[in-house]
């Protein structure tokens, strides 16, 4: 995994919020990390859904085990042959501030 070179400064603005604002913070993070996965994986245009689940497992998960993402993506591949699974569900954008 990539060093973040801003994750040090962003960590002490963290430290320096009230619990409420630290809270919204790191949600408000996780939903644009998230975001930003889909966009990556998106440039990549995949052509099936179990890639497109593969590259964003990768993206939001860069320390999970192969074998473990093997073993998802097993899982994944039996479900979409049933009709139970038809890929992940695109997150909901950020409103504009």
């Amino acid at each position: 995994m990539r060093p973040d070179p801003g994750r040090e400064l962003q960590e002490a603005l963290i430290a320096r919020m009230d619990v409420a604002t630290r809270g919204a913070e790191r949600s408000r993070l996780a939903v644009r990390g998230r975001l930003l996965a889909w966009q990556h994986v998106d440039a990549m245009a995949p052509s099936t859904e179990l890639e497109r689940a593969e590259l964003l497992l990768r993206r939001l998960h860069p320390t999970l085990p192969e074998s473990s993402l093997r073993q998802i993506l097993a899982q994944l591949a039996e479900a979409q042959a049933a009709g139970e699974w038809h890929g992940f569900r695109r997150p909901d954008p950020l409103p504009i501030r």
